[in-house]
């Protein structure tokens, strides 16, 4: 073990997205590996389980935006980091706004190592745009965490940045798990998309389309769309539009998903672009192939084509029904990649990233 006892877990929130997700299962995985671990949420939305002490600053502060409410907040992080002596940050959150990651680097950060991790393509959302004042914010840091190799790239070309490294998002396989699960059975044979239903990122509208041009509901597989959004709305309506309500479902958010996950003949993904998807994860590790568009970043780094799964050209309607179309009628090519699901994903493991972090953390 380094000589790093301390760690806190920054995050926006604790509920409701993949990179949320991974944050809660971090602070399970660092406590396992010895380190006293504690976490900071900044709104009050947690769901997800979380190990070791949590400040819960959305609860503390309310969803306040005045000015004095966010040095309170940037105050009472501070205090928090230096009653815990704390060692190491390792910060999820969205950070769009370079005059407050300035604030957060050169005081509320001030005299800690911190590692800052980039969970999108779109790294904007992660490292703000003005080249000049990130580069000043994030030099600074031991580590930038990368998800996905295409991330580490982009950001390396984009800013120069040498001080950063791909770390994987795990996935906990749970065999005793997965087999309680196998007593459960759908009335019907559906695919599945599961996720935040925002259609500019993630693009339903283009799972839609797909699906009606494709040949699943002649065949009587469903579409179930599982999770809550501001598009929800939008999409049923043109689910409806389609004559396709009886065959296109749409199931509220689920904080264990693995039940529906599970039963799926295969799971879907249409996004406009990813950082490293959980949902992939998750779905191969429950034995579920799965069809993704190539979109930048993730996919190409899970799915190996027509061994685990299916890729296809982003945004191409007809290449989506032809690849959901392949899984119906050929049997032989649907059963090699199921096959294959579970096993391909073991390099994601938690034992595997662990270790990774453990020599990190040296």
């Amino acid at each position: 073990m380094s000589s790093i006892k301390n760690i806190c877990i920054i995050a926006s929130s604790l509920g409701g997205g993949g990179a949320e997700r991974v944050a809660s299962q971090q602070s399970k995985m660092l406590q396992d590996l010895g380190f006293k671990v504690c976490v900071i949420t900044i709104l009050n939305n947690v769901t997800y389980p979380v190990s070791g002490k949590l400040l819960n600053l959305g609860l503390e502060i309310g969803g306040k935006d005045s000015i004095i409410a966010k040095f309170n907040r940037h105050f009472k992080i501070k205090r928090f980091l230096n009653d815990n002596n704390v060692d190491v940050i390792i910060d999820h959150r969205v950070r769009s706004s370079v005059l407050n990651e300035l604030l957060y680097s050169f005081f509320t950060y001030s005299g800690k190592s911190v590692m800052y991790y980039v969970h999108s393509y779109v790294i904007k959302n992660y490292i703000p745009s003005d080249t000049f004042f990130s580069k000043k914010v994030f030099k600074r840091a031991n580590k930038i965490i990368a998800v996905s190799k295409e991330i580490e790239l982009h950001v390396k070309n984009t800013f120069g940045f040498e001080n950063i490294k791909t770390i994987y998002n795990p996935i906990e396989i749970n065999d005793e798990k997965l087999t309680q699960l196998e007593s459960y059975q759908s009335k019907f044979e559906y695919v599945l998309f599961y996720g935040r239903i925002v259609d500019e990122v993630k693009n339903l509208k283009l799972l839609i389309n797909a699906y009606h041009k494709s040949i699943l509901k002649e065949n009587g597989i469903k579409l179930l769309i599982v999770g809550d959004g501001k598009d929800r709305n939008m999409l049923i309506e043109m689910a409806n539009g389609l004559n396709l309500s009886e065959m296109i479902l749409f199931k509220p958010f689920t904080q264990s998903p693995f039940t529906v996950v599970k039963q799926a003949k295969f799971t879907v993904l249409t996004s406009k672009y990813e950082g490293f998807p959980m949902t992939m994860l998750e779905s191969l590790s429950c034995g579920v192939p799965v069809v993704s568009v190539d979109c930048k970043s993730g996919p190409n780094e899970i799915i190996r084509d027509k061994f685990n799964g299916l890729l296809v050209e982003n945004n191409n309607a007809e290449a989506l029904a032809e690849a959901m179309n392949s899984f119906v009628l050929n049997a032989k090519l649907y059963n090699i990649c199921k096959k294959n699901a579970k096993e391909s994903i073991s390099k994601f493991n938690v034992e595997t990233i662990s270790k990774e972090w453990l020599n990190i953390l040296k």
